[in-house]
This record gives C-alpha cells, sequence and structure tokens, in this order.
C-alpha cells in the first residue's frame, strides 16, 4: 500500500505534468504540426522562372508533410505585395514564402522605405537555386569583349546604353556593379521584362544588358547577338566557352537571381529544420535537378537555416555598398 506521503507526492507530480500541458497550447500545436493546408507564396508572375522552382517544392512538401501545399502567385510592386504578406502572417509555419533576391537583398538595398524588414520579418529557412547572367551585345556594337566595352564606356561617359528588367531588378543591378568595378558610367534603359530589352537589343536601339541565359542563348547561337562574359563564379553549363567576369580581373563580380524560402519570424526552430531537410531533399530528387539545371538554375540545396540566412545578409550587405555608391534610391 501507498503511504499518504507517496500519494501526495503522486498527486502532485501528475497535476505538475497536467498544468505543464495545459500551459504549453503552442507546445502541443508545433508537435502535431502541420494540421491544415500550407500556404506557399511567389511573388512573382505564374509560368516563369520562380514557378520552375516553386512547383517542385511544393510538389514534394506535399507529400513528405502528408498536408497540402498550395503555391499562389501574389505579384507586384517589384515582389513587394508577395512580400508584404508572408510578412504580416502568422509565425505558425503555414506561410512560406519563396523570396528572390529582389525581396531579400536588392528592395532592401534600393528603397528607403518597405511595408517588410527582412532581418526582422523573416527567419530563412533553405536556400534553394541561383541563376546567373550572361552579359550580351547588339551584333553591330563595336567592342566585342568586356574589357573593350569597360574602355569605350571610360573614355566617353554615359553614351554605352544598358538595357535592364526594370528599376531595382536584378539586371539593373548588374549595370551597377559594372559600373561601380569598372569605375564607368553608363546609360541605364529600365524596361518592363527582358522580351522588351531582347527586342531592342536586337533591333540595335539598345547596346548591352545583363540577362538570363535562356532569354539571350538562342540569338547568341544564331549570331544576332554577341556575348561578353558571364557573372558566375565559375563557367556556365550552357555556355562553357564564355569567360566570367572574375577571369577578367572582375573578382567578386556575381549578379543574378536566387531563392531562399523563409517563414515569418518566431515560427519554432522545430518546424524551420524539419522543412529546411524537405527542401534539400526535394532539390536533389534527379529529375527535379535535371529540370532546374536545364534551365541555368545552379542548386544550393544543401545550406542549413543558419548558412541561408548569413548568405542574405552577405547579399545586403553587398547592394547597400552598390546603391551608396551610385548614390541612387528607387523610391
Amino acid at each position: 500500500m501507498f503511504s499518504r506521503t507517496t500519494s501526495t507526492r503522486l498527486m502532485l507530480a501528475t497535476l505538475g505534468t497536467l498544468g505543464t500541458l495545459a500551459a504549453s497550447p503552442a507546445a502541443l500545436a508545433q508537435a502535431q504540426w502541420p494540421t491544415q493546408p500550407i500556404h506557399f507564396i511567389v511573388p512573382y508572375a505564374a509560368g516563369g522562372a520562380a514557378d520552375a522552382v516553386g512547383r517542385p517544392i511544393t510538389q514534394a512538401l506535399t507529400a513528405a508533410l502528408g498536408t497540402p501545399v498550395l503555391l499562389e502567385n501574389r505579384v507586384g510592386a517589384n515582389t513587394i505585395v508577395g512580400a508584404e504578406v508572408a510578412a504580416k502572417s502568422a509565425p505558425d509555419g503555414y506561410t512560406l514564402l519563396l523570396a528572390g533576391s529582389s525581396t531579400l537583398a536588392l528592395n532592401p538595398a534600393g528603397y528607403k522605405s518597405l511595408p517588410y524588414d527582412v532581418q526582422r520579418d523573416f527567419v530563412s529557412i533553405a536556400k534553394t537555386v541561383s541563376n546567373y547572367h550572361l552579359i550580351v551585345a547588339r551584333k553591330d556594337f563595336g567592342p566585342s569583349t568586356m574589357a573593350a566595352t569597360m574602355a569605350l564606356a571610360k573614355s566617353k561617359p554615359e553614351t554605352v546604353s544598358y538595357g535592364s528588367t526594370g528599376i531595382g531588378s536584378p539586371t539593373h543591378f548588374a549595370g551597377l556593379l559594372m559600373e561601380m568595378m569598372g569605375g564607368v558610367k553608363m546609360l541605364h534603359v529600365p524596361y518592363k521584362g527582358i522580351s522588351l530589352v531582347v527586342n531592342d537589343l536586337l533591333g540595335g536601339q539598345v547596346d548591352i544588358s545583363a540577362s538570363a541565359p535562356s532569354a539571350v542563348l538562342p540569338h547568341i547561337k544564331t549570331g544576332r547577338l554577341k556575348v561578353l562574359a558571364a557573372t558566375s563564379e565559375k563557367r556556365l553549363p550552357s555556355a562553357p566557352d564564355v569567360p566570367t567576369m572574375w577571369e577578367m580581373g572582375y573578382t567578386g563580380f556575381t549578379s543574378g537571381a536566387w531563392y531562399v524560402v523563409v517563414a515569418r519570424t518566431g515560427t519554432s526552430a522545430a518546424i524551420v529544420n524539419r522543412l529546411n531537410v524537405e527542401i534539400n531533399k526535394a532539390l536533389q530528387v534527379p529529375a527535379t535537378r535535371a529540370m532546374l539545371e536545364a534551365n541555368d538554375f545552379a542548386v544550393d540545396g544543401d545550406l542549413t537555416p543558419a548558412q541561408s540566412a548569413k548568405f542574405v545578409t552577405d547579399e545586403i550587405v553587398k547592394w547597400t555598398k552598390i546603391v551608396k555608391a551610385a548614390k541612387i534610391s528607387f523610391d
């Protein structure tokens, strides 16, 4: 038989356990997560490069987590619309954002005021892929090398024109990086999409531009555009004969688009770590990896949340310095 003292101890231990459980609904919810659909926001138009990254991830997460992961295109204001939705969501892991270089680094560098703060509002989950640029020129542009282009731009400031996909876009920042590292000043011509830039390159209305390889390689192969350089550290698989800016002495010249999956700050580490593992697995599926690489994406799906966060911080620092050097603002 139990003594009175033993019975009292058992009762107090039981009450203590029940009290702990009753006081920790958040812990219970996290242990059971997910119990409802997850919203995966892509702040870009449907059918674009971001969708090519997001769709295999959402499909893999749906299978791995046993709950629907719904891709939602929230477009507008250079990704700011979608980012604001994610920044104001609950920190419960049910809203994720496929945040690109514009969202996490270029917008904070170029805009004085944003409805979100990257460091305050988001926790990085996983860096997924990177997509680098080719720098191309119209076929009758005088220089045929990057060195000759820089020399012309230096001798005749603001006469070499470069087209971009809009103020604050990755291609705009590629031009700013060319100006800063080359010590030159060019004429920026913003457009509302890469197809418009390519059309004017083909028509001779603009001199050069940085572009995703897929948009310009067909024209390079037919001789309608000249390729000057790649903006990756290593040569691109789709353009192995094209030298990189690094090879030409512009060490550190890297530009393009990259994507990191983020959630609202305050999301539990357990949820963040689980998502990191599943996203990294998804990117290593042979068919998924082959599809992404065929579209000139370099798969980065092996970084931890902490490594992904450090990458974002380093990019913010890099591009903020460039914007300050150029003395410009995108507001």
